[in-house]
């Protein structure tokens, strides 16, 4: 959205006398027409049409930056969809790990950020230990840093401690095969079984692995 687009929308509007408008009212906001509106904006396709077209990028933006644009916009495009709508998070970080050098999004994908990973850090450097409750944010920085390694160790720890989130162990699953530990996975997979509610997300999650890395699942 360059400085056309902002005049066009702002058209006819007010000047805002309160950072937070609304905030105050008991009148809810209309989600879903904010999703609709935000929604033309962050499809991935248009919105980096638009900034190709834009006559301020076209100026300062250097040639040999703009092929490699098209994943950048789908990670803020799939981010959106994320925090508006719901998504496949293990999809979404499958995205972000095998695609890109991107922190933020990953961090975020495992529900965390950069001031959590460092309180997180810290506590567990205190500590002498991982703390429990460190531990999700530190996973979630191992796989930031593409530490696969790590995120499994801290995830084996949760194993033995006993799965507090179903999520961490369908995380280890698909850690164990992006590593190339099939074998691993598919040992851990029937331990679970009986934890293991029969969804969509399951029925995608197996067929992945197994398309993708030639995973067995139970049963």
């Amino acid at each position: 959205m360059d400085s056309e687009e902002i005049i066009r929308i702002t058209e006819g509007v007010e000047p805002l006398s309160d950072f937070y408008p609304k905030r105050l009212t008991d009148t809810h906001p209309d989600l879903k027409a904010a999703y609709q509106f935000g929604r033309n904006y962050f499809d991935s396709s248009a919105a980096l049409r638009r900034f190709l077209s834009s006559s301020f990028i076209k100026e300062t933006w250097p040639q040999e930056w703009r092929k490699s644009l098209d994943l950048f916009f789908l990670v803020r495009e799939t981010r959106f969809i994320s925090e508006m709508s719901g998504s496949n998070w293990l999809a979404d970080l499958d995205l972000y790990l095998r695609h890109t050098r991107l922190r933020t999004p990953v961090l975020a994908v495992q529900n965390s950020d950069e001031f959590r990973l460092t309180f997180a850090e810290n506590f567990a450097a205190r500590s002498g230990s991982v703390p429990a409750e460190a531990s999700p944010d530190l996973i979630a920085g191992a796989l930031a840093r593409r530490e696969s390694p790590a995120a499994i160790q801290l995830l084996k720890a949760e194993k033995d401690r006993g799965f507090s989130n179903i999520n961490d162990f369908f995380l280890l699953l698909y850690l164990y095969c992006l590593n190339g530990s099939v074998e691993k996975a598919e040992a851990l997979a029937p331990a679970q079984a009986s934890s293991i509610q029969k969804d969509w997300f399951v029925d995608w999650l197996w067929g992945e692995l197994q398309a993708q890395f030639g995973f067995h699942p139970p049963g």
